[in-house]
């Protein structure tokens, strides 16, 4: 094969290769990275902990826990614990982040909405357990963050 042919052959991948080389900065010049790609995933964990130390901070002794968790303000809670009809349960939520969430507890006839504020605050709900029981926690459309919630027996 002759040179040329090769060269010709060759100068693509070199093309490409330049075209695509890492993106080091020059020496003594930061990188730059968008705030959503390295802040996102230690935000998280931040606003989780947040979230779940308050849940923790107004768990009574005593009471036994049924179900817990922590989900994104964008995901929501969506839950049907299977709870015997007839006893009472207090859920606890908490949302760290921004904006406000709502609970929901269906059948919704006992039990009225509730707002939650994204700010840490702790807010209870008292329901009466049954097959048909779904409990749903969902932000508003600007909300963002973690919810932290938890169910236990009275």
């Amino acid at each position: 094969m002759p040179v040329w042919l090769l060269g010709i052959a060759l100068a693509p991948m070199l093309c490409l290769t330049a075209c695509t080389s890492d993106n080091d900065p020059a020496p003594g010049h930061a990188a730059t990275t968008s705030p959503h790609a390295s802040a996102e995933p230690s935000g998280e964990k931040k606003l989780t902990a947040q979230a779940q130390s308050a849940l923790d901070a107004v768990t009574e002794q005593g009471q036994s826990m049924v179900e817990s968790g922590v989900e994104r303000v964008s995901d929501g809670v969506h839950t049907q614990p299977d709870l015997p009809a007839g006893r009472s349960y207090k859920l606890t939520v908490v949302c760290a982040g921004k904006g406000e969430a709502q609970i929901v507890i269906a059948p919704s006839k006992t039990v009225p909405k509730k707002a939650v504020p994204c700010d840490r605050s702790v807010v209870f709900q008292r329901f009466t357990g049954g097959k048909d029981v779904r409990i749903d926690v969902e932000g508003d459309a600007r909300a963002t963050g973690m919810i932290a919630w938890r169910i236990n027996t009275i």
